[in-house]
């Protein structure tokens, strides 16, 4: 194969070429001796060097010099070039391993510049992006191309994926303004994020308007998101219910959802069920997640936009009090698993730090029906980080001092703790160390989530 042989200029020339590499690796085309040289920046970066693949295709493929210029890549036609890995599932089907990161974001500068004529679109608004095979311990020289796609982000996804979009860098750039890019999180966001960026966890940037350093962050898409796209690429389009169905609605997700529930807040679950006419002989326990998704326009609890934005959804319900007694759980961790990881690469971590939740709450009455109270969406907000990183360093601690069986209780800890979430006492789970113990998760505590909602 002829190498570098396309037309800078031509956004055409550059896909078509670059669409030649599909199935292939860079050791199917490059020659034996290129491919040594590469063998050896191998050897010597030991997998320390993030994006070293990606470095790779730029040099040898395309034969440009890697750099961080606010241009795009190929700057003659507009078209920056993306290398981001794909696993393949046991079902044959294709997902993101991670994130895709776009570009640094400048603290210092960006705080000046709107959506229209924003850096972020001056470089990305233009993306070849060719998706490789990823294999655990495989060379990368080996890795297969898979699909290779030009990504027009003002006209090839829709314009309510746009507006989203938009919105998020909008809501980036506006709190990098008040001088909080240190308390930025990718859960702030649906489908663009402020994802870390850094050498080491400890590496920080100056910020505007605060003496706080913050962690350097490039805009990404959000792996839920990256997601979508691929399968659009393959054509397994989501076949999902989507918000979009009444096209009067406005069109980011937020304001979508806002919409759809403001004229029955304060209405009881009957009222609203009558309004929508939905009848039950014998009212199922999970009626008010049904009446949600009726009022969503929802056949099932898979929503498009929800799997695209990673929200989950949690039905809230107050006592008549108005009290929260039920914390909410995260996923069950192993604890053979969780002993290997450090903080900030954690399960735990990445949950709480990319995760958007939409709580709906409901409170009860002294009759047999609910009150239909609130709509939030919320996310955890990183300036209770660290009160929640204890949590997860002692509960590491303990099990690997053969306490799993004593981690930390909702006494210890104000906003986390941990405890079982098993089917029962008997569903027990291998520690590593010797002994069986109940599953367990960590849970964000009632009385901190009450006085999120109350906030």
């Amino acid at each position: 194969m002829n190498l570098h042989e396309y037309d800078k200029m031509s956004k055409e020339s550059i896909l078509k070429y670059a669409q030649k590499f599909v199935d292939k690796s860079l050791r199917d085309v490059l020659g034996i001796n290129t491919c040594e040289e590469i063998n050896k920046k191998i050897l010597k970066y030991k997998g320390r060097r993030k994006g070293f693949f990606g470095d790779l295709v730029e040099e040898y493929i395309f034969g440009i010099s890697n750099n961080n210029y606010a241009q795009a890549d190929f700057k003659e036609a507009g078209v920056e070039l993306k290398t981001t890995a794909i696993r393949q599932l046991k079902s044959k089907k294709y997902s993101p391993k991670d994130r895709l990161t776009l570009s640094m974001i400048d603290y210092m500068t960006v705080i000046n510049e709107n959506w229209e004529t924003s850096s972020f679109l001056e470089k990305n608004k233009l993306l070849l992006i060719m998706f490789y095979l990823y294999e655990e311990k495989q060379n990368l020289l080996e890795y297969k191309f898979k699909i290779v796609e030009l990504l027009n982000l003002l006209s090839h996804i829709s314009n309510a994926d746009l507006a989203q979009i938009q919105q998020d860098w909008e809501k980036i750039v506006n709190k990098i303004r008040r001088g909080e890019a240190h308390l930025l999180s990718e859960g702030d966001t649906l489908y663009l994020g402020a994802a870390p960026k850094a050498s080491n966890s400890k590496s920080r940037r100056s910020q505007p308007n605060s003496i706080i350093d913050a962690k350097p962050r490039a805009f990404s898409l959000k792996t839920t998101y990256l997601n979508y796209l691929i399968q659009k690429f393959i054509g397994k389009e989501y076949t999902y219910s989507s918000l979009l169905n009444n096209k009067t609605l406005p069109l980011t997700v937020e304001e979508n959802i806002n919409k759809r529930f403001e004229s029955y807040l304060n209405k009881t679950n009957y009222e609203i069920e009558k309004e929508l006419g939905i009848e039950y002989i014998d009212r199922p326990k999970n009626h008010r997640r049904l009446l949600i998704n009726k009022l969503l326009g929802a056949t099932s609890n898979k929503i498009e936009e929800f799997e695209k934005a990673n929200i989950t959804l949690r039905v809230i319900a107050l006592e008549k009090n108005g009290r929260l007694i039920e914390s909410i759980s995260f996923p069950i961790f192993k604890y053979k698993e969780i002993v290997k990881q450090i903080w900030e690469e954690s399960d735990f971590y990445r949950q709480l730090s990319e995760k958007k939740f939409l709580f709906v709450v409901f409170q009860k009455t002294d009759k047999d029906y609910d009150i239909l109270k609130k709509v939030q969406f919320w996310n955890f907000p990183m300036k209770d980080i660290n009160s929640v990183k204890w949590v997860w360093k002692e509960t590491v601690k303990r099990i690997k001092n053969k306490k799993a069986n004593k981690l930390p209780t909702i006494k210890e800890n104000i906003i986390s703790h941990v405890r079982p979430h098993g089917r029962n006492g008997e569903d027990k789970i291998d520690t590593g160390y010797g002994t069986l113990e109940v599953k367990k998760c960590f849970w964000l505590n009632a009385k901190y989530i009450q006085k999120q909602l109350e906030e």
